[in-house]
C-alpha cells in the first residue's frame, strides 16, 4: 500500500476524498489530511508519505509553495495537484515545480484512477531505484567494514550520499548513528534448534527473527544492511536506546535472542569503519560472558572481565551428581560459567565443558547401561555445545543434561548404590595390600565419606573396615595354604606393617594363629 496525504481548504472536498474514494482498490491508503500548506508540510515532515495530493489555492501556504518545499526536501514524494477549471493554467504552471499530475474538480473517478495508475508506476520506479542503490550501498558498507581505512573514502562518500537521500538529510551531511543488530546463537538456532525453542507453524525461530528485523525500517527510519547471517547494521539519523528497546521488546523471541550495540554519538562512515573491529570484539566477548539479548550503548568504555580463578574441580561436580545434590551442581555450574571469560576465549570453555562431561559420563554411567542409552539418544548434545556463542547457553545446556542424569539416578537409587558399592569392592580387591582409608575411597569415586559409609553398609551389611579386613584375611589364608612365604612377609603383602597386629586380627577372625592355620591347612590337604 502506498501512503497518501490529502490537502484542501474546502472541508467537503477533503471529507469526500478521504472517505468516499476506494483508495484500497488503487493500492493506496490515506494516512493524514490537512487544510492548508503549512499544516500539510508539518505532516509530510512527520509521516513522509509516498504521495501528496494537494489543492493549488489555499490560505497560509498555497499548493505551489508547498510543492516547492516538498520537492526540494523530499524528492521521492509524488505530488498531484487539485484545481478547478478556472485554475487550469495556474495548475499547469505548478507542474514545473515537480508535480507529476493534476486533477480537475469535481473529481472524475476514471480520471482519478488513470492518474493514480501513473503515480503508482512512478512510485514503483522510485522504489526500484532506491532498492538498487541500497543494495549497492550495502555491498560498499560490507567492504568498508571488512577492509576499512582511508583508501576506501570514495566508497564511503557514495554510501553517505545514499543514506542522506534515503533519510532526507542535507547533501552535505557526513554523520549518522549506527546500530549493530545480531541474532545471538544464530548457528545453534538455525542448525540445531533447542527443544524449548521448537518452532510452531511453518517458520523456524531464526526465520521469525529475521522477518522481525527486516521490519525495523518501518518502525524507525533508517537503512538496514545485512552483513552476514545473524548480523545487521542499521544507519539512522537519530539513536535512542529507549526506542530500540521498545522495538525489540515487541517480540519475546527478539527480546531473548537479539542484541543491540549502539554508537552513542553521530559519526562518519570512515570513523565507524575504524571502530567496527572493536565493537565486534566487545560484542562477542560480552555475549560470551553474559549471554544473549544484550543492549549496550557504552561499549567503547566496556572492558569485559577475564577469568581470574581456576575452573572448579571436576570431581566436586561428579560427587554432587552421584549424590543427587542439585544445589551443589548449580553452585558448581555458577562457579564454572559465571566466573568470566577464560583467556582462551569461548573455545576454551567449550573444550573444558566437553572434557568435564566425558568425566561425569565415565564416572556415573560406566556401569549403567540404561543411563548410557539415555545419554547416547541425546546425540545432538556435543553438536549444540560446539556451536554456542555464550557461556550462559553452555551453562543451560549442561544443566539440562546433568539434570537428566540425576533424574535417572534418582529413579533407581538402589541399583545405583549397588553399582557404587561394586565399584568400591573392586578397588579394595585390587589394592588390599596398600593403605586403604575411607577418605581415599570416597575421593576415588567422588563421594563424601559419610555418604559412602552409609550406602556401603546398606548394601553389604558390613562396614568398610570389616570388608577390607575380610579381603585381607581371605588372601592371607590363601597364601598360608598355598605358599611357604614367611608370616611376616604375608602380613606386609596383605597391608599390615606390624606382624603382631596381623597375627592378632588373624586369630580373632579364625581362632588360630597364622602358623597354626598353615599347619592345619597342609594336614587337610594331605588327607
Amino acid at each position: 500500500m502506498y501512503t497518501i496525504i490529502l490537502v484542501d481548504d474546502e472541508r467537503l472536498t477533503l471529507v469526500t476524498l478521504a472517505n468516499y474514494i476506494d483508495w484500497e482498490k488503487m493500492s493506496c491508503r490515506v494516512i493524514a489530511t490537512a487544510s492548508n500548506g503549512r499544516d500539510a508540510l508539518e505532516k509530510v515532515e512527520s509521516l513522509q508519505p509516498d504521495i501528496l495530493i494537494t489543492d493549488v489555492k489555499m490560505p497560509v501556504m498555497d499548493g505551489i509553495e508547498l510543492c516547492k518545499q516538498v520537492h526540494t526536501r523530499f524528492p521521492n514524494i509524488q505530488i498531484v495537484f487539485l484545481s478547478g477549471y478556472n485554475e487550469f493554467d495556474y495548475a499547469c504552471a505548478a507542474l514545473q515545480h515537480g508535480a507529476c499530475g493534476y486533477l480537475l474538480k469535481p473529481i472524475d473517478h476514471e480520471e482519478l484512477a488513470a492518474t493514480m495508475r501513473k503515480v503508482r508506476q512512478r512510485c514503483e520506479e522510485q522504489k526500484n531505484r532506491l532498492n538498487s542503490t541500497l543494495l549497492t550501498s550495502g555491498e560498499y558498507l560490507r567492504e568498508l567494514l571488512q577492509i576499512g581505512g582511508n583508501l576506501l573514502s570514495g566508497l564511503a562518500d557514495e554510501v553517505t550520499a545514499v543514506y542522506n537521500h534515503h533519510l532526507h538529510l542535507p547533501a552535505d551531511n557526513q554523520t549518522f548513528y549506527f546500530v549493530f543488530i545480531s541474532i545471538n546463537e544464530y548457528t545453534l538456532l538455525a542448525e540445531h534448534p533447542l527443544a524449548f525453542d521448537a518452532p510452531s507453524g511453518d517458520f523456524s525461530t531464526v526465520e521469525r527473527l529475521e522477518f522481525f528485523i527486516a521490519g525495523l525500517p518501518s518502525f524507525s527510519r533508517g537503512v538496514l544492511t545485512k552483513l552476514r547471517d545473524g548480523q545487521w547494521i542499521f544507519a539512522t539519523k537519530e539513536s535512542d536506546r529507549t526506542v530500540f528497546t521498545h522495538w525489540r521488546n515487541q517480540s519475546a523471541s527478539a527480546q531473548r535472542w537479539i542484541s543491540l550495540f549502539l554508537t552513542d554519538h553521530p559519526q562518519s562512515l570512515l570513523s565507524f569503519s575504524k571502530q567496527w573491529p572493536k565493537m565486534l570484539q566487545i560484542h562477542n566477548q560480552l555475549v560470551a560472558i553474559h549471554g544473549t539479548g544484550l543492549i549496550n550503548d557504552n561499549w567503547e568504555n566496556t572492558h569485559p572481565a577475564l577469568r581470574q580463578e581456576p575452573f572448579p574441580k571436576t570431581e566436586h561436580l561428579i560427587a554432587a551428581v552421584k549424590q543427587n545434590r542439585r544445589d551443589q551442581v548449580e553452585e558448581w555450574l555458577h562457579d564454572f560459567y559465571d566466573g568470566g571469560l577464560p583467556p582462551g576465549s569461548i573455545s576454551q570453555a567449550f573444550v573444558e565443558s566437553v572434557s568435564i562431561f566425558d568425566a561425569v559420563r565415565s564416572a556415573v554411567a560406566a556401569n549403567n547401561r540404561h543411563l548410557q542409552d539415555i545419554i547416547n539418544k541425546d546425540s545432538k548434545f556435543f553438536g549444540r555445545l560446539s556451536l554456542m556463542e555464550s557461556m550462559q547457553s553452555m551453562k543451560t545446556h549442561m544443566r539440562q543434561i546433568l539434570s537428566l542424569i540425576m533424574d535417572e539416578l534418582e529413579a533407581s537409587p538402589v541399583d545405583r548404590h549397588i553399582e557404587i558399592v561394586n565399584e568400591v569392592c573392586t578397588i579394595i580387591q585390587k589394592n588390599y595390600e596398600q593403605v586403604i582409608s575411607i577418605d581415599m575411597l570416597a575421593e576415588l569415586i567422588f563421594l563424601s565419606p559419610n555418604y559412602l559409609r552409609t550406602i556401603f553398609k546398606d548394601v553389604t551389611g558390613k562396614t568398610l573396615l570389616e570388608y577390607v579386613t575380610q579381603i585381607r584375611m581371605d588372601n592371607a589364608c590363601l597364601m598360608l595354604q598355598e605358599t611357604n612365604i614367611r608370616v611376616q612377609e604375608i602380613a606386609k603383602r596383605v597391608g599390615y606393617d606390624s606382624p603382631s597386629y596381623f597375627g592378632a586380627v588373624f586369630f580373632k577372625r579364625t581362632g588360630l594363629t597364622p602358623n597354626q592355620y598353615r599347619t592345619h591347612a597342609k594336614k587337610g590337604s594331605r588327607t
